[in-house]
């Protein structure tokens, strides 16, 4: 069911999300981020877990990763030159959310199987835009990137069961599935108080400047060194 909404929500949003080079621009650059993310989150897996053959996989992962994140980097670009007000992106770099530590390496694996298949449910919809639009250069992408996809959420679903058994495995699931929206819906509010406090800021200086014009035409400013006496009267001269 949340992969139907993820696929519907990005065939649904496309006409929007990549109108212009600019927007285009833009999104490739923050799935340029997200790629080098998960690259170092992968890698501290790797570094923290008990198993040589998972450590194997993880790596081949964060390779896989890296490689992404400079493919859409490259792509965003040049989109970002072929702009009507052409512009440079900043230097690709993220953070690690350090969630192998955060999240131990059971739930680990259910994180990155979802998101792995999120992730595909997303591009193929892209890739269908793309090629409805003639952008065979941008479905190319996609494309060549689906196929690591693909590959990524086949594997972290044969580990996760074979580390926790079906049953713990598909409980695994379910307990990150809803950690992750808990955690989309903190983001989201966080986003949006933003905002708001911004437009309030904004709001209160423009309902502010008139008040201000009015103390001005009250009580003008006079050039000189004003002294008063007592209770604010004038001193005596």
């Amino acid at each position: 069911m949340t992969g139907d909404l993820t696929g519907a929500l990005a065939r649904l949003l496309s006409p929007l999300a990549w109108r212009t080079p600019a927007r285009s621009a833009r999104k490739l650059y923050a799935f340029a981020l997200a790629e080098q993310g998960s690259m170092l989150d992968l890698r501290l897996a790797a570094a923290r877990t008990a198993s040589p053959a998972r450590a194997a996989a993880y790596l081949r992962h964060a390779d896989d990763e890296a490689r992404h994140a400079q493919m859409f980097a490259r792509r965003a670009a040049r989109l970002a030159g072929e702009a009507p007000r052409p512009f440079a992106l900043p230097p690709v770099r993220a953070d690690s959310e350090r969630l192998f530590e955060l999240l131990g390496e059971r739930e680990f694996l259910a994180f990155v199987h979802l998101g792995e298949e999120r992730a595909r449910r997303q591009f193929e919809a892209y890739v269908t835009w793309f090629k409805g639009q003639a952008r065979d250069q941008d479905a190319a992408l996609f494309e060549a990137i689906l196929v690591d996809e693909r590959r990524h959420g086949e594997y972290t679903r044969a580990l996760l069961f074979a580390l926790a058994g079906a049953v713990e495995a598909r409980r695994a699931l379910r307990r990150v599935a809803r950690w992750e929206l808990g955690r989309r819906w903190l983001r989201a509010g966080r986003f949006v108080a933003e905002r708001v406090y911004l437009a309030l800021t904004l709001a209160l200086y423009v309902l502010a400047a008139p008040l201000a014009l009015l103390v001005r035409l009250v009580r003008p400013i006079r050039p000189g060194l004003r002294v008063e006496g007592p209770a604010g009267l004038p001193a005596p001269k």
